[in-house]
């Protein structure tokens, strides 16, 4: 018989959570010390999605009467993604230097115009202000955005090496999953997890692909109304920027503004920059972006906020772009599982999550 004086023993759901807890720390702790190794390993990934998606895009033209071989889609789509990488490439190395060469005359301005503002704004007589504005230096900015770009682009031969050979693995992925798993239920419940995962990341990174490309085309056509140099590479900018929720988005239309300030030395056309950016890419993410996704990846917004933070923290600006999509399969693959499902409810937007696969005779899979 047990004493009085015992303490309870733990639950063992609760001890489940606690050994959860530890291992999510250890893998986050692995994560950011592996940071050099993972961050082109997951960006692999995400070209070879890519890469799968077009092949997979271009051999669904078939219902149209056009069928394309299933090796001649995967080279069009591995051509198509490497013209549009080296455009890229080309657009950063091409304007990197004009930008970073810039960069003093726009701090000289843009040091003119600060007293300007401040008092257009009333807050000249805030204790201090004139210090903290002196802390503002465009130049060390626009050349630390600059070498990030230069540093991205000067790892593209690293991801692309593991793009290929993942393309090359591809072939032998189904047959390591039925090595892997000998009973054909729990085999059917991970193929499904991973369905589900295609069907979602997909939805998302297209569409994500479609209103980016509308924010860069509105970027570029604004800023080049208005006279502000390199229009193309800030649409380039709000291109990337717009992947990341929220923050993206103010970025995209603060960092061209400041931009603009220091160039043109002039309130009225800041102000114009800022209510064009504003009004165009607001309406782009907050109308367009929500309707075209709908409740495709269903995720609460606080936690998308949290998601950004902690992936900043692990893996810096590549983390961020990745948060959306590492939060994503989170709760689809805690969704299949009763165990994990409060979870994946907790994370939910709408607490609706889509049940995972039942096992034969009706009952669910734990």
């Amino acid at each position: 018989m047990q004493s009085k004086n015992t303490l309870p023993v733990p639950p063992a759901v609760a001890t489940s959570y606690a050994l959860g807890f530890i291992v999510l720390c250890l893998v986050v702790y692995i994560m950011n010390v592996a940071a050099t190794v993972m961050v082109p390993l997951v960006m692999a990934v995400f070209i070879w999605y890519l890469i799968n998606a077009i092949a997979r895009g271009l051999g669904s033209l078939s219902r149209f009467g056009i069928a394309i071989p299933r090796m001649a889609c995967f080279g069009f789509a591995i051509m198509f993604l490497l013209a549009g990488l080296w455009m890229i490439f080309e657009l950063i190395r091409e304007n990197v230097a004009q930008v970073a060469a810039a960069a003093p005359q726009y701090q000289a301005n843009f040091n003119l115009m600060l007293p300007k503002v401040t008092t257009f704004l009333g807050l000249e007589h805030i204790p201090n202000l004139s210090d903290l504005l002196k802390q503002i230096d465009l130049g060390k900015t626009i050349a630390y955005a600059a070498a990030h770009l230069a540093n991205l682009a000067g790892k593209t031969v690293e991801v692309l090496f593991l793009t290929f050979f993942l393309l090359y693995e591809q072939q032998f992925f189904d047959h390591k999953i039925k090595a892997m798993v000998q009973d054909k239920p729990l085999e059917g419940k991970i193929r499904h997890i991973l369905q589900n995962i295609d069907i979602k990341i997909q939805r998302y990174i297209w569409v994500k692909t479609l209103v980016s490309t509308l924010a860069a085309l509105s970027t570029y056509v604004i800023l080049r109304v208005v006279g502000e140099d390199f229009a193309a590479f800030w649409g380039l900018l709000a291109f990337f920027l717009h992947f990341i929720p929220y923050v993206g988005t103010f970025a995209a239309i603060a960092i061209p503004s400041l931009v603009g300030l220091a160039q043109f030395g002039d309130l009225g056309t800041f102000l114009t920059i800022v209510a064009a950016l504003s009004v165009a890419l607001m309406l782009i993410g907050h109308l367009l972006d929500p309707r075209l996704l709908g409740e495709t990846l269903n995720l609460s917004p606080i936690f998308i906020i949290t998601s950004l933070a902690m992936w900043e923290m692990i893996w810096g600006v590549p983390g961020m772009f990745l948060a959306i999509p590492n939060l994503a399969i989170l709760v689809i693959t805690l969704g299949q599982f009763e165990t994990t499902r409060p979870i994946a409810v907790l994370l939910s937007k709408n607490g609706v999550i889509e049940p995972g696969p039942k096992r034969r005779g009706g009952k669910k899979d734990k």
